[in-house]
């Protein structure tokens, strides 16, 4: 059972990001002595079941590349007055991501750090693909890598992710499908697509330039 965080016990919020359906925010967590990031979802029709079916995701992927839950925050943010915000609270990941280091950067980083990123990377969407019920994160890409201050590499949002399709496991009609499109395999545009392991790999060798 995830640990609910009320707002009491959080105080300066600073929006980190955003984008799509999510508003990102770092917070301090006064009992835990630590900044946390809370991911809230825009209110709207299948917003809460969105969130705990990406709770549901997340729980089952218990890895050091993997961003893991730290609690759900149910209540008012500085932001939304009296409107009851729903979020995953989740360690504060110091570097940003991928894609921020990539912008920062202006040459190649060194290559040490690369092989390092891409061999973590690896290993996260490997243990994903080798979990009992093999998952699928179907939106792999630099904005989804994020770094904590050592520049280690974790996967994190997984709105999207879906237990893999095989002989026997097909998908629900109810689970999203799709992912950013500059990193999606053509067979994801086919009427026909169904999610597996491979279509992460693709999306896995479209980050590369990310890292070089």
């Amino acid at each position: 059972m995830e640990q609910f965080v009320e707002d009491s016990r959080l105080s300066d919020w600073k929006v980190i990001g955003s984008g799509g359906f999510r508003q990102i925010y770092k917070a301090r967590h006064h009992q835990w002595g630590i900044d946390v990031t809370i991911k809230l979802l825009l209110q709207g029709e299948g917003t809460e079941n969105s969130l705990l079916r990406e709770i549901k995701m997340m729980r089952q992927a218990t890895s050091p590349h993997v961003m893991a839950v730290r609690g759900i925050f149910k209540g008012p943010t500085p932001f939304s007055g009296r409107s009851i915000q729903l979020g995953l609270v989740m360690e504060l990941m110091e570097r940003g991501s991928l894609a921020s280091l990539q912008a920062a950067l202006r040459e190649p980083p060194p290559w040490p750090l690369v092989f390092r990123l891409a061999h973590q990377v690896a290993l996260g969407m490997n243990y994903l693909h080798s979990l009992p019920l093999p998952m699928v994160h179907q939106d792999l890409k630099p904005q989804n890598v994020l770094l904590d201050d050592a520049l280690n590499a974790k996967l994190t949002d997984f709105g999207l992710a879906r237990i893999c399709c095989s002989v026997t496991q097909f998908p629900k009609n109810d689970e999203p499908l799709g992912g950013t499109i500059n990193y999606m395999p053509p067979e994801a545009f086919e009427a026909s697509y169904m999610p597996y392991r491979s279509f992460d790999i693709y999306r896995y060798k479209s980050i590369q330039p990310a890292l070089e």
